[in-house]
């Protein structure tokens, strides 16, 4: 990217109510609900979008498909999930195990409400692969490899159960971010990426993730975790010539894509 710069982010404006002249926009991308979903269905109801994606960090208090009753034949519901969709056992099975389940965007290029959208879920963790260094100096190139490991455990012999969750990898690492999903990912091509870890620009950002978005030719870059909203171009932290916009969705908030345009 490029003339990166740094400094407090500013709020992006909250979408409201379109007069007649105006169309309403397709997706709203809602940032870290953690188990709050009454913006969601709030948002939903008044604005109804085509499509609404959720950046991670749902933590859902019942199954997805339960808290989300309401909207489901109102709108097509997506998500990535975030390192705390993967705190506890409920968390987990709130989420992946729900009738929604497979709506996970992780690792996958969806044609939604007319985009091709791909998704990255959960954060890079230093014991599967710090993207500072090179993929092939990944810890464990997959789950599969790590789940090996983990089951021959650390005598090579005998599984250690100190290294395993239901008989595979730990549960917080079904949150990391594996650099089989990330190459996989960047063969494809799309026009918004959506991601929990933020992009370079950010100061807890990573160049990774600007990385992953030049191979997909993606125009538009989306992201939680931060819990705050920010449109990257106005807080000057891109420049007019980047290859991509980056917007940061706070906690019950969300962007709404495209923006308002005179019809």
């Amino acid at each position: 990217m490029a003339s990166i710069k740094r400094q407090q982010p500013a709020s992006s404006a909250r979408w409201s109510a379109p007069k007649a002249s105006y169309s309403p926009p397709k997706i709203l991308f809602f940032g870290d609900p953690h188990g709050d979903f009454a913006p969601v269905l709030e948002a939903v109801e008044r604005i109804r979008p085509e499509a609404i994606i959720m950046l991670g960090d749902l933590q859902a208090q019942r199954p997805l498909h339960m808290e989300l009753a309401p909207i489901r034949s109102k709108t097509d519901i997506w998500f990535i999930h975030g390192n705390h969709d993967t705190d506890s056992d409920e968390d987990f099975d709130h989420l992946f195990h729900s009738e929604l389940g497979d709506r996970n965007l992780d690792g996958l290029v969806q044609v939604i409400a007319g985009y091709r959208v791909a998704g990255l879920g959960g954060v890079f963790r230093d014991k599967v692969w710090n993207p500072a260094v090179p993929l092939e100096q990944a810890a464990f190139g997959s789950a599969q490899k790590m789940a090996a490991y983990s089951r021959r455990g650390r005598s090579g012999t005998e599984v250690d159960l100190r290294l395993t969750w239901r008989g595979g990898i730990l549960r917080k690492h079904h949150s990391s971010i594996f650099p089989d999903v990330y190459q996989r990912l960047g063969r494809l091509r799309a026009d918004i990426l959506v991601t929990h870890e933020a992009p370079s620009a950010h100061v807890h950002g990573f160049m990774a993730i600007d990385e992953l978005a030049i191979s997909l030719g993606a125009k538009l870059v989306v992201h939680g975790h931060h819990h705050e909203s920010t449109d990257y171009l106005r807080a000057g932290l891109i420049t007019g010539d980047s290859l991509f916009l980056v917007h940061g969705v706070d906690k019950g908030d969300f962007l709404a894509w495209p923006p308002k345009t005179p019809t």
